[in-house]
This record gives structure tokens, sequence and C-alpha cells, in this order.
């Protein structure tokens, strides 16, 4: 009996057993089965999010890109695009309708510092999708096991918020002297480059320089052109003394300075055989005893001055009180052909900064070490308006030495300040919350406008400015790290994406002490390249842009890398260099960032 109980326990116990057993992997198994659901819809929702936040930078990436009139048609499509390009549980997911792309404006909340998606605020410069599941085809998220609970299917969704991230832009420009070379004779023809390459000469504009010297200023946007194309085709500059004909176009490789009515040759210990000067003079009352004088050489090796007097009468600016009989001054001199110093007045200079002697110029002519010699021997000696214009440019570029240069179209600077004006122009028409500064450099550095949503002021004070301004050499590291005190300043905002659009020509002379190194010096160009990796260590993104010929396109290409960014080059006549100018700068202008806000 004890032994058939003890079987009858040993039985009910096992099927206890079973019976807990078939309990227990029913709970263990609809457990499985919600880990299972649960990580499948963890998954899901992480895909989801994924595909949102993809197309919510696809359609944000079109506010900028699009025309206005298809932008949120663009940008419905791109969002849709992209969803659908990024699978939730291997099947598309997408939207399902156009409301799932909600258009708006970012706006700065003070409080958190971050900028929040406001709907339909104006303009629009944001975006906010919903992806779902069932959309996109696939139908809702299913379930492995929650069936058996009576759930076989969830619909699901995720979304996202991007913007066109507002910027602080330091736009830093080179004003070196440099930046009018392109203006200046000596690249009136084709040269020889540095690798032996025969370059089309640039079309210079010297003429129209010379015309706005008294105005008019030139129009925004100046138009390159030959002498007979421009707005200063009708127009005739200030004479200058008694030189007021212009002469013979400068045309690239066929202008020829011995052929040119506009220059007049006065040589030294030479006659001055040009009918030119003779005529000017006897029309200013000198009589031909004194014009022999004065266009004859043969005083120069007796009086040290002779020939500089001379020549500064022969030009008008100066009056020589011969005292010869029935000259223009009987009464004045000694009346012998020696031209003295005590003989001679000299006439006002143009009406502009008098910090120059009219003997510099004469000297400068003179000269054998100049640029203008050294691009071709025949223009010495030779004067006349080019030559004068020339001189102004070369030697006397700053707004302490002739304080009008600035209205003038000095190039290439006049075709830098028209493309940061038509990056403005792009920057308004976005009617973001960009801000920009404008910050200077040549030898020294200078703060010029701060960093705020004056956007106007950068490319007004611009205009206002000069190659050389202050001075003459450059200082592009300097630039650099002049962008980046303003854009850690207090007027800087910590959300906003920082920007140096920089412009130069690249041949940096200038190291970190300030001190002059030379063209093309290593430690010059090792400090624009520390500042560039000091801009990208904290944030900062650099764009480069250099122009005209002779300009180190490696180096900014390498400053651009550095920071980030990216390099721009234009080249070939000023009309051409012009259009590429404005169209980078425009590029610029609505190169914005794209960021999620949410």
């Amino acid at each position: 009996m004890r032994v058939r109980r003890r079987q009858i326990n040993k039985w009910f116990r096992r099927a206890a057993v079973v019976v807990y057993v078939t309990v227990s992997l029913t709970v263990i198994l609809g457990m499985a089965a919600l880990a299972i659901d649960v990580g499948m819809m963890y998954t899901a929702r992480a895909e989801l999010q994924r595909a949102a936040d993809a197309a919510a930078l696809a359609a944000a990436a079109e506010l900028v890109n699009a025309d206005p009139d298809e932008m949120e048609t663009l940008a419905i499509q791109a969002a849709n695009d992209y969803a659908q390009r990024n699978p939730v549980l291997g099947a598309p997911a997408g939207l399902d309708s156009e409301d799932d792309v909600e258009f708006g404006k970012a706006v700065h909340n003070a409080d958190t510092d971050r900028f929040e998606f406001q709907p339909g605020g104006q303009p629009t410069d944001a975006v906010r999708v919903t992806v779902r599941r069932p959309a996109g085809g696939a139908g809702p998220i299913r379930f492995a096991f929650a069936g058996l609970f009576g759930h076989t299917t969830k619909n699901m969704q995720a979304r996202a918020a991007a913007v066109l991230v507002p910027r602080d832009i330091a736009v830093v420009i080179d004003l070196s002297a440099s930046m009018n070379d392109d203006s200046e004779l000596r690249h009136y023809k084709a040269y020889q480059g540095e690798l032996g390459d025969w370059r089309d000469g640039i079309q210079v504009n010297l003429r129209d320089v010379w015309c706005a010297l008294d105005g008019p200023e030139p129009d925004r946007p100046y138009i390159p052109g030959g002498e007979t194309e421009t707005q200063y085709a009708g127009d005739t500059g200030p004479p200058i003394g008694a030189m007021s004909e212009w002469g013979n176009e400068v045309v690239p490789e066929s202008y020829d300075p011995t052929c040119d009515p506009g220059l007049w040759r006065i040589p030294k210990y030479s006659d001055c055989t040009e009918a030119a000067v003779q005529t000017q003079l006897a029309t200013r009352g000198y009589s031909a005893a004194e014009i022999s004088a004065l266009v004859g050489c043969g005083q120069d090796g007796s009086y040290s001055n002779q020939w500089r007097n001379r020549t500064a009468v022969s030009l008008g600016m100066a009056n020589w009180h011969s005292g010869k009989s029935g000259g223009w001054d009987p009464d004045g001199g000694d009346g012998n052909n020696t031209v003295g110093d005590s003989e001679i007045t000299w006439e006002p200079k143009p009406p502009f900064r008098e910090s120059w002697s009219w003997t510099s110029y004469l000297d400068y002519v003179k000269s054998t070490s100049t640029r203008l010699y050294g691009i071709n021997h025949d223009f010495r000696y030779r004067y006349g308006l080019k030559t004068f214009t020339n001189w102004l440019l070369e030697q006397q570029p700053r707004y302490s030495q002739t304080n009008n240069l600035w209205q003038t179209p000095q190039q290439p600077l006049r075709a830098v300040k028209d493309a940061v004006q038509a990056m403005t122009d792009v920057i308004v028409s976005l009617d973001s919350l960009d801000f920009v500064s404008l910050e200077i450099f040549a030898q020294t550095v200078h703060h010029e406008v701060d960093l705020s949503d004056d956007y106007q002021a950068v490319p007004d004070r611009l205009y206002d400015m000069q190659a050389g301004h202050y001075d003459n050499t450059t200082n592009l590291g300097g630039g650099i790290a002049q962008a980046i005190i303003e854009l850690t300043s207090p007027r800087a905002r910590p959300p906003a994406a920082k920007l140096i659009v920089l412009m130069s020509d690249g041949k940096p002379n200038i190291n970190e002490e300030g001190g002059y190194l030379g063209e093309g010096d290593a430690g010059a160009e090792q400090y624009c390249l520390d500042q560039a990796q000091e801009a990208a260590d904290q944030g900062m993104r650099i764009y480069t842009i250099s122009v005209g010929y002779d300009v180190d396109q490696e180096l900014m290409a390498e400053i651009a890398a550095v920071g980030r960014g990216q390099h721009f080059h234009a080249e070939g006549t000023p009309d051409e260099y012009s259009d590429q100018l404005e169209a980078i700068f425009r590029t610029l202008g609505g190169k914005r960032p794209v960021q999620l806000i949410e």
C-alpha cells in the first residue's frame, strides 16, 4: 500500500511539473514574443527617425537651391525620395500627403540659445517632415507574435525639422597695392609667365581710371570693356598740366608707346622733337627763343635741375619766368637758356590730395627701375595721361597719397567690390538671420564693419576704399586672424555657422610679428596656414577666392583645405573675371549649411 501511495504521489508530482512547465513556457514564450516585438518597434522607431532626419535635411537643402516658385514642390519631392531611400525594417517608409512636409522659419530662442521651428513663418528657411509607416506602400509595422494577444500591426511615425543655418560671415578683403595691378600698363601685352607659358594680355582699363579721377564713380556694377565700349567712352578725365589728349587705345600685344600721340618724349641729354609740345608752348605764350631752350638739351649737362625744370614747363606743370625779350615773362629771370629753380613757379596739382610733387612723376617716367620700364623700355621719358595715371596706381596708391582712387575702376579691386555687392544682394534676398562683417588687410589689418545684419554697410564701406588704402604689402595671415577675432567677439552668435570669405592674390609677405619677409617666403605662408588651422579648430569654415593672373592658387587652395572650405579662382580680362567673381560670390551668398534642429 505504501509503495502504491508513493507511486501515486510521484505521478502527481510529475503531472504538476508538466502543468508548471506548460504554464511557464506559455509565459516565457509570451515574454519572448513581447521582447522580439518591442525590440522590433524600437528598431523601427530608430529607422523611422533616420528616414525623417534624411528627408528633412534633403527638403531643407532645396530651400536655397530651388527656384522660389518651385521650392515647395521640389522640397516635398526630395523629402519623399529620401524617406523611401531609408527603409524601415527592410521596407520603404514615406509621406501620407503633402501635409507631412511643413514649411516655416527658424526662430532664435534666447533662453536656450537654439533655433526652433516656427510653422508658417516667413521667409521660409526651415522645414519639418513626418515620415510614416504605413505610408510608402509597405503598410504598417507587422508584429511577429503580438497577434497572439490581438495586436497584429501598428502605425508608426517620426518627425524631424531642419533649418538653413544662419551664418556669421567675416568678409576678408586684400587691400594691398597689388589690387590695382590689372589696370596698370605693365599688363598691357602678352607676357611670359614663370613656367614659360605665354598668356593673353589683360584688357587694361587705364583710360577709365583716368576719366574717373574727377568723377563720376563707376556704375554698380562697373562693366569692363574696350576704351570705346564702357560708360566712360564719351568722357574725358582731368587735364594734367598741359596734357589733355589720351592718345591711342591700349590694345593687348599691338599697342606701341612710340606711336602714341598721347605720350610726349622729352629725354635728358637729347632734344625733344614732339611737335605737340612746341605747339602747346606757343599757345601758352612762350616765344620761339624760350621754346628752343625748353625743348633743347644744351644746358642739361651744366645745370643739375635743367632737364627736370624744362620738362615740367614743357608739360604745363610749371611756368618759366625767363626774362627773355618778348617771352612769357620778360621781366622775370636773367634771360639766358638755363631754367633755374628761382625762375619757375609750379602750377597747382590736380584737385586730389597733394602729398606728392610734380617732380616725383617726372623722375618716375625717367627711371629704369620701375615696373613700367620693365614691361617696355620705350615708356622711358614718355609723358602723358597714361604714364601719369599709371604712376598714381603704382607709386601713389594710398588714400593718404591720392585720395580719390577709390572712385575709379581699379582692377581687380573694382570687380571684387561689385562681387561683394552681388553676395550681399543674395543674402538680402534670402531675408535670413545672417550677420556679416568686413575685415581688410594689407601690411596692417583693420576691422571695418561690425558683424551685424546691416548687410549694405559692408559693400558701401568697401566701395569707399582703394588698393593700398592704408599700406601696400600683404599680411594675409593677419587678415584671417582678424576674422577669427570678429567671429569670436560678443557680436557673434554661438548657434550660427561661422564662415570666412577670404579674397586675395595669395602672395603673403608679412609674418606673425608684422615683419616684412618678401614675396613667397615660407614663414609668411606658414603664418597663413597656422591661422587657417586655428579657424578650423574653432569650427569655422574658410572659402578662398583668388583673382587675376599673378596669384598663388596653390596656397589659396591649401588655406581653403585646412579651413574645411573651398577655393575659387577667376581670371582673364576684367570683363571675364568680373562675371566669374560675381558668380562665385553669389554662390557663397547662398551657400548656407543645413542642420537638424529637432
